[in-house]
């Protein structure tokens, strides 16, 4: 259950000892915070979270299966699971959507990098981004003569 947790400190190429040493608690505690015997007090999860550098909300949902929203990384970094093209057409998750504030209808830009990968922006953000320009001050350029 929680897998999560342990997939954290590997992914810190933290040992159990190790982070039992930052936190000053016992390996044998963290082995059970991981096993799913036991869970962390408010203020070991504070101190995770700094260590993970991620929220209180996804330390918790490390522990309480129902707050998961997709796989997270460091702050506002998410793995939402595999999607699946049919016929053209890419199905978002429902915690994506909500995350993002997406809504049925919204358009969504698809750009891409051959190195990078792709990745969707919604329309109306590079909308508001480029509408900035219109009020922007002109650089005049002299010639040197």
């Amino acid at each position: 259950m929680n897998e999560a947790l342990r997939q954290a400190r590997i992914r810190k190429k933290l040992t159990q000892e190790a982070l039992a040493e930052m936190l000053d608690v016992s390996r044998q505690t963290v082995a059970k915070w991981e096993n799913g015997e036991s869970m962390p007090d408010i203020m070991r999860c504070t101190q995770l979270a700094d260590i993970f550098d991620v929220e209180m909300d996804d330390i918790a949902a490390m522990f309480i299966p129902e707050k998961s929203a997709g796989f997270r990384g460091p702050k506002g970094k998410y793995i939402f699971g595999r999607c699946v093209i049919n016929n053209g057409r890419i199905v978002i998750p429902e915690d994506a959507l909500q995350i993002f504030g997406l809504n049925d209808g919204d358009e969504l830009l698809l750009m891409g990098d051959i190195k990078q990968g792709m990745a969707l922006i919604p329309v109306k953000e590079v909308n508001d981004f480029v509408s900035q320009f219109d009020n922007a001050p002109v650089l005049e350029v002299k010639d040197n003569e």
